[in-house]
């Protein structure tokens, strides 16, 4: 697999838009909403290709999240993907191997929502043990449902620290 790091959205889809859109929607069976889709703008995407075809995508996006009461910037890991066909190859972990190196040297902190523990704690990702909500209107509502799914790394260059609440700016769909 040969991997590419496009840094900017217009690089990479001048060629490439009905190729990715096809991979999200075969990997996650059709439930890749607009809103979804939406949320991978605005960051660096990984793209993964094997013979000219598109097999693994992941973007790392720039996001205000709220850590311990202080806005941060957060890398947040959208949209990861596995061509099906291609799955069971190592493919997945080549990705997130150069994904996770590259949060931790760019970001003081990244995050994502998972429910593939065993897959991401081997890049050295950790299981949030807070709490989660949403900002809504300047007012927090708590998003239980969401807690047990997010997973944060810390970069190279800041200190561990416990984190205790991880509040996210509302945006449309899912908001974790």
């Amino acid at each position: 697999m040969t991997l590419t790091i496009f840094q900017s959205d217009e690089e990479f889809f001048s060629h490439n838009h009905s190729a990715l859109r096809t991979l999200m929607s075969e990997a996650y069976e059709d439930d890749f909403s607009e809103e979804d889709w939406l949320h991978t703008y605005g960051g660096i995407r990984f793209v993964g290709t094997y013979d000219g075809e598109i097999v693994t995508h992941g973007a790392v996006v720039p996001r205000e999240i709220h850590i311990n009461g202080q806005a941060r910037r957060v890398g947040y890991l959208e949209g990861v993907a596995v061509s099906r066909r291609f799955q069971g190859r190592g493919f997945g972990s080549e990705l997130m191997s150069t994904i996770s190196e590259t949060c931790a040297i760019q970001h003081e902190l990244s995050m994502l929502s998972t429910d593939e523990f065993k897959f991401y704690d081997k890049f050295g990702w950790r299981r949030f043990e807070g709490k989660s909500g949403v900002v809504i209107n300047g007012a927090v509502t708590l998003t239980p449902d969401e807690d047990d799914g997010l997973m944060y790394l810390v970069g190279d260059s800041s200190p561990s620290e416990e984190i205790r609440t991880a509040y996210c700016d509302w945006r449309e769909g899912d908001y974790w």
